[in-house]
């Protein structure tokens, strides 16, 4: 299952509503591409074109980290990112601390690359448990932990202050990386959080993130700076992949400069929190006891159902109803949430998507 995996995709999408931005977006692409002269017959640099990583640390200053260019490395998304990471500190066999419910996709990236996973503990609202952490730190020779501080994925929550400093200090004591993946920081509407480089004083954290879920999948543009593993990063992605598209990074970097991405980014921040309380709304109106977790960023909630309920049997009965779901167990290597869904509201709730989203409980049994 790959990042973009639309696992819970309900029927009525319209994929031919092009927003604004994104029409901005091509159209800065374009230019760039126009404006190419000679240069297309050369791989770009393996660190990504210098104009967007320096678009890219304006942004990350404006949530408490003042990150250099040279810090910066640009990636085909934030899964290649992640990839990256784990080569970069990891061998085959050690031992990788992951949240649950965690994101699947990071559970696929261990399992290729041979390492081990232990699971830590993660709340619906306050995320990773450093107190769980720190006493499995006593049982493990832990190598590394992935963690996403803000709006994680499935819930949507976010770990408060004292926690993330918590988690550095640990990583400090017993010799490790934190690598933050933080796809979905830049998606709040109330608040967009500091990055957890923004309390990274010893270069233990590598920052992770892409482009992918808040402007477009299809760019496949990430960014990656990996601390003091940034140099063995470059490396790795030049052996790997090379160099990425010099055009769609001017292009985007041009998006960047001019203003467009930060309106873009205002309205859609507008409708995704539109879309999570209309997504609340129609699930207060079913009659199964539910809890739901409320973001205030992301592009998802969790939903915990009665523990009857099987989420996998679930998914097979919506699915011959046409209807697509995420389960639970989905977000844990351990078997657990088998009673919970991730639901997504990064779409317009048309009729069709609404009344599927009604059909499930009858589908429950």
């Amino acid at each position: 299952m790959s990042r973009s995996a639309a696992f819970d995709l309900l029927p009525g999408s319209d994929k031919n509503d092009v927003p604004a931005g994104i029409v901005q977006l091509n159209r800065s692409i374009s230019r760039a591409l126009r404006r190419q002269r000679g240069d297309f017959q050369y791989y770009d640099e393996p660190a990504g074109d210098p104009s967007l990583r320096q678009q890219i640390a304006l942004r990350a200053a404006k949530r408490g980290w003042q990150a250099e260019v040279d810090e910066l490395c640009i990636t085909s998304g934030c899964q290649q990112s992640l990839f990256l990471a784990l080569m970069a500190v990891c061998q085959k066999g050690d031992v990788v601390a992951v949240e649950a419910p965690g994101f699947y996709g990071v559970l696929q990236l261990l399992e290729q690359l041979g390492l081990q996973v232990v699971e830590i503990p993660a709340s619906a609202e306050a995320g990773l448990d450093v107190g769980a952490f720190e006493q499995t730190l006593q049982r493990w020779d832990i190598k590394a932990c992935v963690v996403s501080p803000s709006f994680a994925t499935p819930t949507g929550a976010s770990m408060p202050l004292h926690a993330r400093a918590h988690l550095i200090e640990l990583a400090e004591r017993h010799d490790l990386a934190i690598i933050e993946d933080d796809i979905y920081g830049e998606s709040g509407w109330l608040v967009v959080p500091d990055t957890l480089k923004a309390v990274d004083h010893s270069n233990r954290v590598i920052h992770c993130s892409s482009l992918s879920k808040v402007l477009s999948r299809d760019l496949r543009l990430g960014w990656i700076s990996g601390g003091r593993w940034h140099d063995d990063i470059v490396r790795l992605k030049l052996t790997s992949q090379l160099a990425s598209s010099r055009f769609i990074q001017r292009g985007v970097a041009d998006f960047f400069a001019d203003g467009g991405y930060a309106a873009y980014l205002r309205r859609y921040r507008q409708q995704l929190q539109r879309q999570r309380d209309q997504l609340l709304d129609l699930l207060g109106t079913w009659s199964v006891p539910i809890r739901a977790t409320s973001p205030a960023g992301g592009l998802a909630l969790w939903l915990e159902l009665p523990e009857h309920v099987d989420t996998i049997k679930l998914y097979n009965r919506a699915l011959d109803e046409g209807i697509v779901i995420t389960p639970g167990e989905l977000f844990s290597m351990s078997g657990k949430f088998s009673n919970c869904l991730r639901l997504s509201f990064a779409h317009p709730w048309t009729r069709a998507r609404a009344e599927a989203l009604m059909r499930l409980p009858s589908l429950m049994a």
